[in-house]
């Protein structure tokens, strides 16, 4: 087998969800196994020439339902772009058990809390510093959280925002005159 031809099949594997650990396509798929180890030296090196991060590999089926939220959550709350395309190559694990345990990224998002309408990472239109702290300010009167990660969680754009303009939550809730 020629080297593209065993990289088309890694990467066929990979997109049909097939399992890439060593031991499992040895048993499926022994001519692929012993064409990439032959050509490529180790089982390792041909995940790598197909684009697949070899320490990436089989660390998805780690990732509980709980703790897939619970990275997304941290994800949503540092002010990572949260789009599945820049997921799929950033944190492949992640991304593979979101999917698994939901069906869609988006799907997956939804469950672990986060406002899909605020997550876009931009600036909201009309919200200088008095807008913001105006809006500090009613949720503070409507008795909403004031918690960053569950305010981020709920409006990220507004949240993200406002951290970026006062330079951290702590200090926007100090110029709105609300305590910690």
């Amino acid at each position: 087998m020629i080297r593209e031809a065993i990289i088309r099949k890694i990467v066929e594997r990979d997109l049909a969800g097939e399992s890439l650990l060593e031991d499992e396509v040895r048993s499926d798929d022994e001519l692929l196994h012993a064409a990439a180890i032959e050509d490529f030296g180790s089982w390792e090196t041909a995940l790598e020439y197909s684009g697949v991060r070899a320490r990436d590999v089989g660390r998805s089926r780690e990732l509980t339902p709980e703790r897939t939220a619970q990275q997304l959550r941290r994800l949503c709350t540092t002010g990572y772009d949260l789009a599945a395309k820049v997921n799929r190559s950033r944190n492949r694990p992640l991304y593979e058990a979101a999917l698994r345990h939901h069906g869609t990224w988006r799907a997956a998002l939804t469950a672990a809390g986060i406002n899909l309408a605020n997550v876009s990472r931009r600036r909201p239109e009309n919200f200088d510093r008095e807008t913001m702290i105006l809006w500090i300010r009613q949720r503070e009167a409507a008795g909403q959280s004031l918690v960053y990660s569950e305010v981020c969680l709920e409006n990220r754009d507004k949240a993200m925002a406002i951290r970026r303009t006062f330079g951290s939550w702590s200090k926007a809730m100090e110029a709105a005159n609300i305590a910690d």
